[in-house]
């Protein structure tokens, strides 16, 4: 109990910087629907060595089927893991954007493979105002993903949103994914998943 309330009341000052960008160069299909091993190259993103892999499903505006598979290498979890926070614009439901949270799923393995599956103790949305100093900050959504039992360090994971709404509009979510490790109240960065969302190819 203690953790999910100092996850929920404690993070916001911690949580790194979100852009939602425009007018990006068009990406190619193989970037929007299927395994994208690097992710978006966008000027001034994520680190490379933090740039997570990532697979869009039904990607198109207002899709209602839409499945976001976010994939997590086990060299970038060092440490056993007792919770996930995944971050993204606010920009995504200011646009419409839904994500169901019981259609949240963790698994062990890459996203091109098979893995068992790790059991969801809870999840909760909340809505946090991030004052950071980068002038590209903005209102963070927060996704708090509570385990069953303990990540071991050094597995690799893929978190997937199974039912997604997309958003009205194509957008560049830079989205943010933070863990806690075991025995402590500080969350770890790990990673970023830069995505365009909701594109339509007639664009």
């Amino acid at each position: 109990m203690m953790l999910k309330n100092f996850i929920r009341w404690g993070l916001a000052g911690l949580l790194l910087s979100s852009a939602t960008l425009a007018g990006m160069n068009t990406p190619t299909m193989a970037q929007l629907n299927s395994y994208e091993r690097d992710g978006l190259t966008i000027f001034g993103g994520a680190n490379p060595d933090f740039r997570l892999s990532y697979q869009l499903l039904n990607n198109t505006p207002r899709n209602k089927r839409a499945r976001w598979n976010m994939e997590v290498p086990g060299e970038q979890l060092s440490t056993a893991t007792t919770a996930l926070v995944v971050t993204l614009p606010e920009s995504f439901t200011r646009y419409r954007g839904r994500i169901d949270l019981d259609e949240i799923t963790v698994r062990y393995g890459r996203i091109d493979g098979e893995g068992e599956e790790i059991v969801v103790d809870e999840v909760r949305w909340d809505d946090v105002v991030f004052s950071g100093a980068n002038d590209l900050s903005e209102d963070l959504d927060k996704i708090e993903i509570f385990l069953a039992e303990d990540i071991p360090a050094d597995k690799s994971i893929t978190i997937s949103f199974n039912k997604v709404k997309n958003p009205s509009r194509s957008l560049m979510l830079r989205t943010n994914l933070q863990v806690f490790p075991r025995g402590q109240e500080l969350p770890t960065y790990v990673g970023t998943w830069e995505m365009l969302v909701a594109y339509d190819i007639r664009e």
